[in-house]
């Protein structure tokens, strides 16, 4: 439904307030409330029907709905969901919301999968929602994924969003990294994916209010540097990936150079930075090195 032709006062109405709060989209967020209070109230509203929006109950949730977002509130909290790739995701208050910028990451750590035997094996640390995660185990065949996060509420949330998407194919941990994982997979893993926490400590303070006021600052500072954790798991990719295994890192836009040399140096080959659409530096990748000592394409 083309919501600014069936609704053209309503949704100029809520473009308009939301521009007026500072919405960075406001066109785009008012398409997403409109059609999410219209597709809510649809079941009651008869064959063919369209739903009255300026009045009754279907008024009163869409001006909740704008109220929430007019204050900055991340139109995924206000909707409850988050499309990802090829599925949907629930989103709750304290957990990362995932964003378009890591659909980047989650397709390189599809393909470098697909790249690898049936039954190849994920693991993703920092799950948050568990976006990626599910991404993989919906997009490759076969595919085993292991996901861990140090947050019990983020770890209650991926395991919602796995039973919702791969429940067959995804096991969520409560652990540190990769400290969940038993030992004898090391050496072991395919790829290994993660949207870690990454941006200096110093950075705090500059977001936007729907990063900021609602992101938990856990899953944004990496520590004082800001790159701590992803340098870790450079470091612990050496250890378990398996020959000619990835490493797909999400990273801060103005650390690719220093990201690449943190790999090399950790003894990772094939390295290269990838940018997200907007062209910035988002995506580290390497593998580990074949059994011959030089690294598989």
């Amino acid at each position: 439904m083309d919501v600014e032709v069936v609704y053209p006062e309503v949704f100029a109405a809520v473009r308009d307030r939301l521009a007026a709060a500072g919405v960075p989209s406001p066109g785009v967020d008012a398409r997403w409330l409109i059609e999410h209070v219209v597709a809510g109230a649809g079941a009651g509203a008869g064959a063919g029907a369209r739903p009255v929006l300026t009045r009754g109950s279907p008024a009163d949730r869409l001006e909740a709905l704008v109220a929430r977002r007019a204050a900055r509130e991340p139109l995924q909290l206000v909707l409850g969901t988050a499309a990802f790739r090829t599925i949907e995701v629930a989103c709750r208050p304290g957990v990362f919301i995932p964003r378009p910028e890591t659909e980047v990451v989650a397709g390189v750590a599809i393909d470098r999968a697909r790249q690898r035997a049936a039954g190849a094996l994920v693991v993703e640390p920092c799950t948050g929602s568990g976006a990626i995660a599910c991404a993989v185990a919906v997009e490759v065949p076969g595919v085993r994924v292991l996901a861990t996060d140090l947050d019990p509420a983020a770890v209650d949330l991926a395991r919602h969003n796995a039973r919702a998407t791969a429940p067959e194919r995804i096991e969520v941990r409560h652990g540190d990294l990769l400290d969940p994982l038993d030992a004898s997979l090391r050496g072991h893993l395919d790829v290994l994916v993660a949207n870690p926490p990454y941006l200096p400590a110093t950075d705090r303070g500059t977001w936007a209010p729907e990063v900021g006021d609602h992101d938990p600052p856990a899953a944004l500072i990496g520590g004082p540097d800001g790159h701590e954790v992803v340098d870790r798991l450079l470091a612990l990719a050496v250890e378990w990936l398996a020959p000619g295994g990835s490493v797909v890192l999400e990273i801060d836009e103005r650390r690719g150079a220093q990201a690449a040399a943190v790999a090399r140096t950790a003894g990772l080959g094939d390295v290269e930075v990838r940018r997200d659409l907007t062209g910035a530096d988002r995506v580290l990748v390497a593998r580990r090195a074949d059994r011959s000592g030089a690294a598989e394409r």
